[in-house]
């Protein structure tokens, strides 16, 4: 039976979310550069023995997130079917279940991140809340709940100072998280808007709208990607002002995931791309500003929705959105930023 795809810019259903890639799946990574630049010797022989890409259990996961946890060889990817999140090491070429789905009302994940004190923070998508859970002991620490079901919470970022923004691609805001709600011992509490987006220049409409999002460096600023309308924007976090991100007139680029490292911003989508699309832009100085620097297809990306940085690489969550009869089992691949 032919794979059927519904356009998931026009459909909102399932789950969305987050980050960004580049080249080739198959190729050795290579390894972290000492400080002239180059690689070392023994960080080349360490990527080379890394797997090319990581297998996730079922026939029905469709994985959307992941996280990478620094300080540790773990990575994390949530199923948007039921919710269950896996858990690899980038040793090992096999995920396993880490939290069964369906727990604690979490029937879905999309976007999720690690942060700095081992908490794993998932996006609930549809259910309108936000999951959060010590990796160590896999205890529930908190759930953050909108109240509402007209929500898909789909992305996670963090901000330097430890709080917490959510995109919503269906409700015009953005949601936020405080680092001392994060701290706190009350384990149900409320989500709170952080910024409303209803009079912004975002246009919500049909489908998927705000999908990745990132923090500046310095904290100041969310970029947020619209995922329908192929346009970018940084929100304040202060004043909470919306202003639209110039590509210079490039077309088609779309944010399903987003990653940033200093001013260079990647993004992936499969919309209109089911071999996947990266896009390497560098900002200006004040994130108003970007020039798309080029665009890769394929290698390795099947329908790919997200990706973590992982030293130099990236692993790239293939995650086949409503495909009928997907290519199993899913998988993250394992890709080279730099080529």
């Amino acid at each position: 039976m032919p794979s059927v795809r519904i356009r998931r810019a026009r459909v909102a259903a399932v789950a969305v979310a987050s980050l960004a890639v580049i080249s080739t799946a198959t190729a050795p990574a290579l390894a972290t550069p000492d400080a002239t630049g180059e690689p070392t010797a023994a960080s080349v022989q360490h990527r080379a023995h890394l797997p090319a890409s990581y297998s996730i259990p079922g026939d029905k996961t469709y994985p959307e997130g992941i996280a990478r946890q620094h300080g540790t060889p773990y990575f994390y990817v949530g199923g948007t079917s039921d919710g269950t999140v896996y858990r690899g090491d980038v040793r090992q070429s096999a995920t396993k279940v880490f939290l069964p789905g369906g727990q604690d009302g979490r029937t879905s994940v999309g976007g999720m991140k690690t942060d700095p004190a081992g908490r794993l923070i998932a996006a609930g998508g549809a259910t309108g809340k936000v999951f959060v859970y010590d990796t160590r002991t896999r205890a529930l620490l908190h759930v953050f709940d909108t109240g509402r079901t007209d929500v898909f919470l789909n992305d996670v970022a963090l901000a330097p100072n430890g709080d917490a923004y959510i995109s919503d691609s269906v409700h015009p805001v953005l949601w936020h998280i405080t680092a001392a709600e994060l701290t706190s011992e009350h384990v149900q509490q409320p989500l709170h808007v952080g910024a409303d987006l209803a009079k912004s220049p975002i246009d919500y409409n049909a489908g998927f709208n705000g999908n990745g999002l990132v923090v500046t460096d310095d904290g100041r600023y969310v970029l947020l990607a619209d995922y329908n309308d192929y346009a970018f924007y940084r929100i304040d976090t202060i004043t909470h002002k919306v202003v639209p991100i110039d590509l210079g007139g490039a077309k088609g680029i779309s944010g399903d995931g987003l990653l940033l490292r200093g001013n260079t911003l990647t993004a992936v989508t499969e919309l209109d791309h089911p071999e996947g699309q990266i896009a390497i832009l560098k900002l200006s100085h004040d994130y108003t500003r970007a020039k798309l620097v080029r665009t890769v297809h394929g290698h390795g990306m099947d329908s790919p929705s997200t990706a973590a940085f992982d030293g130099r690489d990236l692993l790239i969550v293939n995650f086949q959105f409503q495909i009928a009869d997907p290519k199993l089992p899913f998988n993250v691949v394992r890709v080279h930023a730099n080529r």
